[in-house]
């Protein structure tokens, strides 16, 4: 066997160098991220922040108002468009009443005049007087006398009349004068005039008839 010297293996220390501060390389400096972009806009103080509240408060505010005024706007003219409306249906309907009054009115007017009309148609008929009546009278109060001829008559609505006409004498006359003076048919009557020719005497009486014998009943 071979003698062989076996040695141990010294192992090899390694040295390891630390750095030291002084060789300790410097930390790699920050950067700004670009990507974030930069604040230019200065940051606001206290009475700035204030300030801006209160402008808010005051926009706010103001737009409230606003859509107050509107709202109380639309109100108004809506009732005005309402009212006007209502107005207009109460102007018809008016006008619908006023026709039918009218109408009304009307039919009453033609009524009264149909009324008033026939109420005159009776006074009229029943205030007529006949003169045909009144004539054949006198033709018969001269037939009492004798040859006495009648020339004119003449009545008005009074009953008043003029009777003239011929006579053969004086005595004649007289006695037509009596007959008509004394007969219930005239109220009164009066010789106007009387005058004698060579063959006849004119006379003329006027006077006034009894009507209720010759009114139209």
């Amino acid at each position: 066997m071979n003698n062989e010297t076996t040695q141990p293996q010294v192992a090899k220390e390694e040295t390891k160098v630390v750095p030291t501060d002084a060789t300790q390389a410097p930390p790699p400096s920050q950067q700004p991220d670009i990507s974030e972009g930069f604040n230019l806009i200065p940051s606001m103080s206290e009475e700035e922040v204030v300030a801006e509240k209160t402008k808010s408060r005051l926009s706010i505010g103001s737009v409230v108002s606003l859509i107050i005024l509107v709202v109380v706007i639309l109100v108004i003219v809506g009732f005005n468009i309402i009212s006007k409306q209502v107005l207009n249906v109460k102007k018809a309907e008016l006008f619908r009443i006023e026709n039918r009054i009218s109408q009304q009115e009307d039919i009453l007017v033609s009524n009264d005049e149909i009324v008033d009309r026939a109420v005159l148609y009776t006074n009229v008929r029943n205030g007529a007087f006949s003169h045909k009546e009144i004539i054949e009278f006198l033709n018969r109060t001269g037939t009492k006398v004798g040859d006495i001829q009648m020339r004119s008559v003449m009545i008005s609505e009074n009953l008043d009349f003029t009777y003239s006409g011929y006579s053969v004498s004086l005595e004649q006359v007289s006695k037509l004068w009596y007959l008509l003076g004394t007969d219930e048919n005239i109220e009164r009557v009066n010789l106007q005039s009387v005058g004698k020719g060579d063959n006849r005497v004119t006379f003329s009486f006027e006077g006034k008839l009894n009507g209720k014998n010759f009114f139209n009943k």
